[in-house]
């Protein structure tokens, strides 16, 4: 959608194929106009996920007008700096980027509402990732409560224990129906995309959390253990 032909062709054929891996960084202070024009960045931001594997960033900082500049950075330059950092979710890994005057270039074509139609996109992909976790979450409580026994009988046969499943795959079915609302709005440039994606990414938001708390409310104790991987949806949920 944005760069140039060189930037499309040095980077693009990598990122499709696998064998680059790229993140973003939303700088938090102004960039100074004088150092964009030269080409170079500094600053720190945190967190950033893929940080201490990506070869390639999308920094997003604004100017001195204020307006979002999005700038192309080769993170394998001496100019940038890479400490991990813990988050809540240890399977999303997060990275502290220092940028000491390293080399960026602006992304091509990238004014006007470029951040906006990424940020759009990037919400209604998130949200569909986080569609895809809720229904494992979903599954996987199934599963479970249809060998779990208790007086005798399969927990799944209590009607407390449907009614969850239920709530859980009500609220799983709405979050699908924004998901594509949201793919259709972007994938047509339609007016409505920045709404549809804000709820696509509400829904979705709302759906895994309570689709990861229910799954480890259904496993009982063993729920809050290592042993299960019930956790790894509630530090999903909320990383």
């Amino acid at each position: 959608m944005f760069g140039s032909e060189e930037q499309k062709a040095k980077w693009l054929p990598g990122l499709a194929s696998g064998e680059v891996i790229g993140t973003w960084a939303e700088a938090d202070d102004p960039a100074d106009e004088a150092s964009l024009r030269s080409g170079v960045l500094s600053g720190t931001k945190v967190p950033v996920l893929d940080g201490m594997v990506a070869q390639v960033a999308v920094v997003v900082t604004p100017d001195a007008a204020g307006a979002p500049a999005l700038l192309l950075c080769d993170l394998m330059q001496s100019g940038v700096e890479r400490q991990p950092v813990k988050t809540v979710d240890p399977t999303r890994p997060a990275a502290r980027l220092t940028f000491a005057g390293a080399a960026v270039e602006r992304l091509a074509d990238s004014g006007g509402g470029a951040w906006r139609t990424l940020s759009d996109r990037a919400a209604v992909f998130l949200a569909f990732e986080q569609l895809g976790s809720a229904e494992t979450a979903l599954a996987m409580a199934c599963a479970y409560v249809q060998e779990r026994v208790a007086f005798g009988r399969k927990v799944g046969s209590f009607q407390a224990i449907k009614h969850k499943l239920a709530d859980m795959y009500t609220k799983i079915q709405l979050a699908r129906c924004h998901c594509y609302y949201g793919a259709w709005a972007i994938s047509t440039d339609a007016p409505e995309a920045p709404l549809a994606a804000a709820g696509a990414r509400c829904c979705a938001i709302d759906a895994l959390d309570f689709a990861a708390q229910e799954n480890i409310q259904l496993h009982g104790g063993i729920g809050v253990t290592w042993e299960a991987n019930c956790h790894l949806f509630y530090t999903a949920a909320h990383g």
